[in-house]
């Protein structure tokens, strides 16, 4: 949720609050109790603050219960799952045109569906707590990470819940910090744990922006607003752990089976595109090589700014190079461009040399390290083992040694939380 996008009358809210956890009295000591509230019913929560936050999907409020505990409720805007249905089907059918008259290697439709299924998952407010709990249990080895806790008896009913509510967390948003160490601490630890979630966990927040994220009063990094999460598939893990290497180390050509391997390249190999869609007559593609997609790819990322410092280059790059050669769009990687757009935005505007690539290599040795398909695997074993089955121990130390480098390129890192994290 951001702090400034309009919204809807407070009066509803609160409406929808009373009737979403079914109580028959005032919100808070001093507020009126709706017509028909038993006499001297007990308000709900023992203070009740102004709104907070806004969206397109809902806002939020602050409150105390009963108990002493602060905390973030948040309500669903009326009317929004009619709206994203609305969307969605205006977006499907605009992207199926697209996929004759662009000759799609690819279904674009399936892009409209894989962020549809993550906007209706965001309003379901059950599932988002879930969320909430799985991201604190992947992340139990990096302590600098934190998120709040889930109080269900405040919360509207599982399956039709319009109403959540979470432990509200005291911090500061990048934004809010006036020490330049701490702001650089803050990005490093955000980069860091999103990229442990790409190449790690698997389990990516989607929507990192500034308003979702906070340094904590003891120095954490936590995270807000667990709706939009995305899965990404073992393969690919790997593959952008690979990627992350080659990217480093300027091996386009080995880049390029990194893009077959995530399906940015089309089952029918390298081609080049030929004409435009302007004029389907003259529009069409022919066959080339690796090397000649890796030579194009390489001078495109060169012209690219931040082309060996910034994931989001990588994605810009392609979308550029897709006028002269033919390439295809996963589903699943819409929604991880969007989050590492959005961190590295953030990122620009305090550390302007910031470098993504560099502070994921560790994550990124560690995940080629323990590969979990049968081609990873493989390819671990022919990079470490020679025929006879005898360790490449060169290979080996040059991984060690990379993954400490990275750690020392990295900077003011989240290893330099405060240990009581």
């Amino acid at each position: 949720l951001q702090t400034g996008n309009a919204p809807f009358p407070d009066e509803l809210a609160y409406d929808v609050i009373l009737s979403d956890l079914g109580h028959r009295g005032p919100l808070a000591p001093g507020w009126s109790a709706p017509v028909g509230t038993p006499p001297n019913a007990r308000p709900l929560f023992r203070e009740f603050g102004p709104r907070v936050a806004a969206a397109s999907l809902g806002q939020v409020y602050k409150a105390t219960t009963w108990e002493g505990c602060e905390v973030a409720v948040k309500v669903r805007r009326p009317g929004v799952a009619r709206q994203v249905a609305l969307d969605w089907m205006w977006w499907a059918n605009l992207l199926d045109i697209g996929n004759v008259f662009l000759k799609r290697p690819d279904d674009l439709t399936l892009i409209a569906d894989e962020v549809a299924r993550g906007i209706f998952q965001e309003l379901d407010y059950h599932r988002e707590a879930q969320n909430a709990i799985l991201f604190l249990e992947l992340h139990r080895a990096q302590p600098f990470i934190t998120a709040p806790t889930f109080l269900p008896q405040y919360t509207g009913p599982k399956g039709t819940a319009r109403v959540l509510t979470m432990e509200w967390i005291h911090g500061r948003r990048v934004g809010e910090i006036d020490d330049k160490d701490e702001q650089l601490r803050m990005v490093n630890m955000a980069v860091e744990a999103c990229v442990s979630q790409l190449v790690g966990t698997g389990f990516v927040h989607i929507d990192p922006h500034e308003g979702n994220m906070l340094l904590t009063e003891d120095g954490r990094l936590a995270f807000l607003d667990f709706g939009l999460m995305g899965h990404v598939p073992d393969y690919a893990m790997e593959g952008f752990a690979a990627g992350i290497q080659h990217v480093l180390a300027g091996e386009y050509l080995k880049l390029t089976q990194v893009f077959e391997d995530v399906e940015f390249i089309p089952p029918t190999g390298f081609q080049r595109v030929h004409g435009s869609p302007d004029n389907p007559g003259t529009y069409y593609f022919t066959p080339t090589t690796r090397e000649d997609f890796a030579e194009a790819f390489e001078r495109q990322m060169m012209n690219e700014e931040g082309g060996t410092s910034r994931f989001g280059a990588i994605f810009t790059g392609l979308v550029n190079l897709s006028h002269s050669y033919r390439l295809a769009t996963p589903p699943y990687i819409l929604l991880f461009i969007r989050t590492f757009l959005t961190l590295e935005g953030i990122a620009a505007q305090y550390l302007p040399d910031f470098n993504t690539y560099e502070v994921g290599l560790p994550y990124a040795i560690r995940r080629c390290l323990a590969p979990t398909t049968k081609e990873g695997t493989a390819a671990f074993r022919n990079n470490l083992l020679r025929p006879d089955n005898t360790l490449r121990w060169e290979t080996f130390r040059e991984l060690m040694e990379d993954e400490g480098a990275g750690r020392r390129r990295a900077g003011a890192s989240a290893a330099d939380a405060p240990e009581a994290a």
